[in-house]
C-alpha cells in the first residue's frame, strides 16, 4: 500500500470518529434538552390492541391530543366501549373488529379503513399476547399465536400502510415490543422470540426507509419492562426502584412522549436504556452474573 492511501485509510477513520463523537454528544444533549414535541392534533392514528388496558390508554390519551382514533381490537364489544369513551370526552374514533394475526382479516379491514376514512400517518402495533410457563409447557397452538399475534400481526398491519407512508414520505410506525426483546429469559422462550422478531422488524425496517431515503417516515421500538397488567409475573428485584412496574396510563404517556420526540427507541422506564445496551456487549456469562445478582 502505497503512502497516499494509507494518508487516505487515516483520514477516513479519524473523519468516522469524529462523526461518531459528534453523534455521541448529540444524543447526550438530546438527553439535558429533549427535542421540541411535534403536534398529533388532526392525525389519523391507528391503534391495534385498542379494546383494554396499554392499547385503550393511548388511544384515550392520543384523542386528548386532538388525534382522530382508528381503533383495531379482536373483541368488538371491548373496542366499541374505547370508542364510545373516546367520544364521550369530545373525540373522534372508528372502531373496527380485526384479527391481527389473519393476514386476510387484516387486508380487509385495512381496505374497509381506507375507504372509510383515509389512510393513517401513524400507526401503533400494540396488540400483544403472553404466556408465562416453561417451554415444553406450551402447546403448538399457543406457540403460533404467539408468534402470530406479536410478529405477524406487526407485519401484516405495517405492510397495508406502510406503502402510503412512503410514497408521501411523513408517517411514524411504533411497535410495542419488550425488553424480552433485547433479552432472554426463562418460562417467556416463545414470547420472547416473537419480541425479538419485533425489535428485528424496526430495525431493520428503519434501515430499508433510510436507504431508500424517506427520512421523513420514523420507525419508533417500545421496550417495556412490565406493565401492570400483566399480573402472573412477580420479579423478585434486587433494586425494584431501578425496574419500575408501570400501569398502563403512565406507560402510554411515556410512550406518547417519545414518539412526538422521534425517538427510534423508547424503554420503560427510561432509565433502563443505557443497562440493556450495554448488557449487548457483555459476554453471554457475564449477563448471566449480572442478571443472578440483580434478582436474587
Amino acid at each position: 500500500m502505497v503512502a497516499w492511501e494509507v494518508a487516505g485509510v487515516i483520514a477516513g477513520f479519524i473523519v468516522l470518529n469524529v462523526k461518531a463523537i459528534a453523534l455521541l454528544l448529540i444524543d447526550i444533549l438530546g438527553l439535558i434538552i429533549p427535542a421540541e414535541q411535534k403536534s398529533l392534533a388532526g392525525k389519523l392514528i391507528l391503534v391495534t390492541g385498542a379494546g383494554q388496558n396499554l392499547g385503550r390508554e393511548l388511544s384515550l390519551q392520543l384523542s386528548n391530543l386532538g388525534a382522530i382514533l382508528v381503533l383495531w381490537d379482536i373483541s368488538e364489544k371491548q373496542n366499541e366501549q374505547t370508542a364510545e369513551m373516546i367520544r364521550a370526552n369530545g373525540g373522534e374514533a372508528y372502531p373496527y373488529t380485526c384479527d391481527i394475526s389473519k393476514q386476510e382479516a387484516v387486508a380487509e379491514t385495512a381496505s374497509k379503513v381506507r375507504r372509510d376514512v383515509g389512510n393513517p400517518e401513524y400507526l401503533f402495533n400494540n396488540a400483544g399476547t403472553y404466556e408465562h410457563k416453561p417451554f415444553l409447557s406450551h402447546t403448538p397452538n399457543e406457540i403460533r399465536r404467539l408468534v402470530n399475534v406479536n410478529l405477524l400481526g406487526n407485519l401484516w398491519v405495517t405492510s397495508e400502510f406502510l406503502g402510503y407512508m412512503t410514497k408521501n414520505n411523513k408517517g411514524h410506525i411504533v411497535c410495542i415490543s419488550s425488553v424480552l426483546g433485547y433479552i432472554g429469559r426463562n418460562n417467556v422462550v416463545p414470547y420472547c422470540a416473537s419480541k425479538f422478531g419485533v425489535k428485528g422488524m424496526t430495525e431493520a425496517l428503519a434501515e430499508e426507509l433510510r436507504a431508500e431515503r424517506r427520512s421523513q417516515v420514523t420507525v419508533t421500538a417500545v421496550h417495556p419492562f412490565l406493565i401492570s397488567n400483566v399480573d402472573d409475573v412477580k420479579p423478585n428485584l434486587k433494586f425494584p426502584w431501578l425496574f419500575e412496574i408501570l400501569e398502563p396510563a403512565d406507560a402510554a404517556k411515556r410512550i406518547i412522549k417519545g414518539v412526538r420526540r422521534n425517538q427510534e427507541e423508547i424503554f420503560l422506564p427510561e432509565k433502563l436504556k443505557p443497562i440493556m445496551i450495554f448488557s449487548k456487549v457483555l459476554p453471554r456469562k457475564l449477563r448471566r452474573l449480572f442478571a443472578d445478582y440483580m434478582e436474587s
